[in-house]
Formats: structure tokens, sequence, C-alpha cells
């Protein structure tokens, strides 16, 4: 016999219909069972971008740009304001409204500054916030620009004097709760 047809009869052999139809079956099957994993997969991940990528305006709508006009506010106001009777707590008050480095600088600042004078001079200062708006809001972190009037007296100065400021208030969200990281004046 022919080299050549011994090789022709192996490879018949190996196009067997029945080891073909199975390789086919198995392909078919394969294919099912792939097809409803990627899509399950390209639905979690579309999900997942769209929730957490481009649905920010959740996190800066109305709502967030609400409780940081709040936060800076009454923050701005309890920062600004204090009397010699109730140095501790107001100050207490302020702090709590602050986070970060600006809480160490505040803690610092007005227990070498204003503490002493506010007992030793009889400071009192309040203020009040006249206008305020949001100037910039991100997912956990808003700035707003605070316009504001203080009032200070003192025993050196009994007579009121009055002044007005605009502040730049940066705030962090931590906790779902708005807190100032930084006061800057303008």
């Amino acid at each position: 016999m022919n080299n050549d047809f011994e090789n022709d009869d192996f490879e018949n052999d190996s196009a067997d219909p029945v080891s073909t139809t199975a390789g086919k079956l198995r392909r078919l099957v394969s294919a099912r069972m792939v097809l409803p994993l990627l899509a399950i997969v390209s639905v979690s991940v579309a999900s997942g971008l769209y929730f957490g990528l481009y649905r920010t305006d959740a996190r800066t709508g109305d709502d967030a740009a609400l409780a940081a006009l709040d936060a800076a506010t009454a923050g701005s106001e309890a920062l600004l304001s204090y009397s010699p009777d109730t140095i501790d707590a107001d100050l207490e008050t302020a702090k709590s409204y602050l986070t970060g480095d600006f809480l160490t600088y505040y803690t610092e600042f007005t227990d070498r500054v204003v503490a002493p004078a506010a007992r030793e001079k009889s400071v009192t200062a309040t203020a009040s916030v006249v206008r305020a708006a949001v100037s910039d809001l991100q997912a956990g972190a808003a700035t707003v620009l605070v316009f504001t009037n203080q009032v200070t007296a003192s025993a050196d100065r009994p007579d009121p004097t009055a002044m007005s400021s605009s502040v730049l208030v940066s705030l962090t969200e931590v906790d779902g709760r708005w807190l100032i990281s930084a006061f800057d004046p303008v």
C-alpha cells in the first residue's frame, strides 16, 4: 500500500462525526454559560461606574449644598462669637465645627491668644452671617463664601465696634457631617 493512502485514512478517522459533534456541543454549552456570565459582569461594571463615578450629583446636589451652607454659617458664627463668662464653652462649641489641621491651629490660637484676652480684658464678640453662598461643591468637599458682621466690646473699649468681613470657608465631609477645614479671610 501506498504511504499516502494510509495518511489519508488516518486523517479521515480523526474527522469522525461523533467526536466533531461532541466538540461542537461542548463549545455551544460553553458559549451558553459564558454569554450570560459576561452579560452579568458587564451590567455590574456599568452600574458601578454609573453610581460611583457619574452619579456624583447625589453627593453634590441641593441637599449637600444646603448642608454645607448651614455648616459654614453656623460654624462661622461659632468661631467668631465668645464672651468672657462663657469662653470655655464657646470655644468648645466652635471646635465642634472644625476638623484636621485647622482644628489644631484654632485650638492652639484660642488657648494662647483669644481665651486669655477674653478673660483679662473682658472681650465679648458676637458674629452673625449676613450672606453666604456655595462657591464650589464636590463629593466630600465644599467652599462657601461667607459675609459676616461682628460686634466687639471690651473693658478697654466699652462702646461696641462693628466690623464686616468676608471669608472663604473650606469644608470637608466627615462621617456625613460638614466640618470646617480652613477659614480664609478674603
